[in-house]
């Protein structure tokens, strides 16, 4: 038996961060694809239409819906973290998530050890979905690897580049997981270069690039993920024209965070960047980072109704509210779940 489709209805901004395929870029970031008075239409736990409330109320479906009012607030996409470091202890592990998913998080990239993604994976999931990346150290176990791939552990590898030599590296491709890279020597020029000859579609970014290596991952598919702490970097890789994400960056270290409310609002003071472009950046282009842009980080007609409604009636307003928790209520898989 279905369950009746959902509506939130008279959104004052609906922010649906629509546009082209493929991570936004440049100017691109700055449109947030916004809707005046708009309305989401919800069955099954995926969106069937966006658009003007006038329009959304005449549709047929649209009249045995539950409705949620949402007038004078704003609506927008839950946001989407590429990198939240899990601890081993898989209880304080899901209490983090659980935070996250509180603040507006309905994905998020867990990058952990072999233990730490084994306990996470034996836990009772929390409510945000996540998509593993494993990190891997200096002088790791050959079979424990082999072991993560075949029980489908993670999805990704995560390892600093320079750290490994080309035998491991031709030992990481043939487990046919996707390639997550950083650098801990960022004065080696040509890291970047041999990063996307190596197919790394995600690059962990705590330090300036030079302009060529900005041109190099301009020219590329591979999305660039910084934290708060390095937002500077995403002023520069916006200019450039390279496809960049913010993350939280959380790990169990003096001053984390796993609140990507936070995480945006602290660009956007200590990094240059203007709330639109941290939005994409922590929706859409975050999905991208993660390859989960089919699915959520914009709404759109077929992907999973991830969505909050914000406390506030204008999204200009949420850089008022620095620590202060905006969501009012979360739709996750198109259930009202706060």
């Amino acid at each position: 038996m279905h369950r009746r489709p959902l509506l939130l209805r008279g959104a004052r901004q609906l922010l649906t961060l629509r546009g082209a395929e493929g991570p936004r870029r440049g100017a691109a970031c700055l449109d947030l694809g916004i809707i005046s008075d708009g309305s989401v239409l919800i069955r099954d736990g995926r969106i069937v239409c966006v658009g003007q409330s006038r329009r959304i109320d005449n549709l047929t479906e649209s009249r045995n819906a539950v409705v949620v009012e949402v007038h004078g607030a704003v609506v927008m996409p839950a946001f989407v973290d590429p990198a939240i470091t899990t601890p081993a202890n898989a209880t304080l592990a899901r209490r983090i998530l659980q935070l996250a998913f509180s603040h507006g998080t309905a994905t998020i990239g867990v990058i952990g050890s072999y233990p730490a993604l084994r306990a996470l994976a034996a836990a009772d999931p929390a409510s945000a979905a996540t998509v593993c990346s494993l990190e891997v150290e200096p002088g790791f176990d050959p079979a424990q690897l082999q072991r993560a791939a075949r029980r489908n552990l993670a999805s990704a590898l995560r390892f600093d580049l320079l750290a490994h030599n080309r035998e491991a590296l031709h030992l990481f491709r043939s487990l046919g997981l996707g390639f997550r890279v950083w650098c801990g020597e960022p004065d080696k020029q040509d890291w970047i270069g041999l990063a996307l000859a190596y197919g790394a579609s995600v690059l962990d970014l705590q330090h300036p690039l030079s302009p060529p290596q900005v041109r190099l991952l301009a020219d590329s598919p591979s999305v660039a993920v910084v934290p708060p702490s390095a937002a500077g970097i995403a002023r520069a890789l916006i200019n450039g024209d390279a496809a960049v994400a913010l993350s939280s960056g959380f790990s169990m270290t003096a001053n984390a965070t796993c609140s990507m409310q936070a995480a945006a609002l602290l660009a956007v003071r200590d990094g240059g960047v203007q709330l639109a472009e941290a939005i994409t950046l922590s929706t859409i282009n975050a999905a991208h980072a993660l390859g989960l842009s089919s699915q959520c980080g914009s709404l759109e007609a077929g992907k999973q109704a991830n969505i909050l409604i914000l406390h506030v009636p204008d999204y200009h307003d949420i850089v008022n509210f620095m620590g202060v928790n905006l969501v009012s209520k979360i739709v996750h898989a198109g259930t009202l779940v706060s």
